[in-house]
């Protein structure tokens, strides 16, 4: 925040103002991902690009099969895990491991223990499940003092990784089956319902959407730089009033 003043102090009131529990992990009430993005979306639409131009129920069956084959692809991956933990977790805790095997520690009472080493020299209590750096608060996962502290203790690190990231839980996240398109006898009468017929716009149809400012000057590899309309006076014609 230190920096962010001294680079645009107006950016950094207005996120004080906007509260540091909606932008800010650490002060979140709750647990929520390291990363937000909409990169699923942009996914899905470039997955569902060339079936646009079909009729709509064409389009829901094309996504119907593909996410059904997303799911039951992501299932069996779940469940040949031969690990406790997903991939990315368990390779954090080697990583996190590899580091806490240079740190030094002095025990306080069973659970509490001061880790030095790092960037920081820190508490850590392993009942609590907390970490002076901060680190295993909010993730969840043990930093490299909890590590520590846990192999001095003759703990497994899988003692206090939340359980929302065992192999377990990844496989739940998929277990729901995506059914598909089965034909089947209308009940009661049969009535045709045609759809109406739309007025076509000349040209060809576009699929893609518009591209931001942001991503057309990443495309022409130049500084982003967001154009803003100049409003002038219908009076006097001079910009910035109406």
């Amino acid at each position: 925040m230190d920096s962010l003043t001294n680079v645009n102090p107006a950016l950094a009131a207005y996120l004080i103002e906007a509260d540091p529990a909606l932008w800010s992990r650490v002060y979140c009430p709750g647990d929520r991902y390291n990363i937000k993005t909409s990169n699923i979306a942009e996914s899905i639409n470039s997955m569902i690009k060339k079936a646009k131009g079909y009729p709509i129920t064409y389009l829901i069956e094309f996504i119907t099969k593909k996410l059904g084959r997303w799911y039951w692809k992501r299932r069996e991956d779940a469940l040949s895990l031969t690990i406790t933990f997903s991939w990315g977790v368990e390779f954090l805790l080697a990583v996190r491991e590899h580091y806490a095997d240079m740190m030094t520690i002095e025990h306080i009472d069973g659970w509490r223990f001061y880790v030095r080493g790092g960037q920081h020299d820190c508490l850590v209590d392993l009942e609590a499940k907390t970490c002076s750096c901060g680190v295993f608060d909010v993730e969840k996962i043990p930093c490299s003092h909890a590590i520590k502290a846990l192999k001095s203790s003759g703990l497994h690190m899988s003692t206090v990784v939340e359980a929302y990231y065992r192999k377990d839980y990844v496989y739940a996240s998929y277990a729901a089956n995506i059914m598909p398109n089965v034909e089947h006898d209308p009940i009661g009468q049969d009535i045709r319902c045609i759809p109406p017929i739309p007025k076509r716009k000349p040209g060809r149809q576009k699929k893609s959407r518009w591209l931001t400012w942001l991503e057309l000057s990443r495309k022409k590899g130049s500084k982003p730089r967001k154009s803003h309309k100049q409003y002038a006076c219908s009076k006097c014609k001079q910009p910035g009033h109406t």
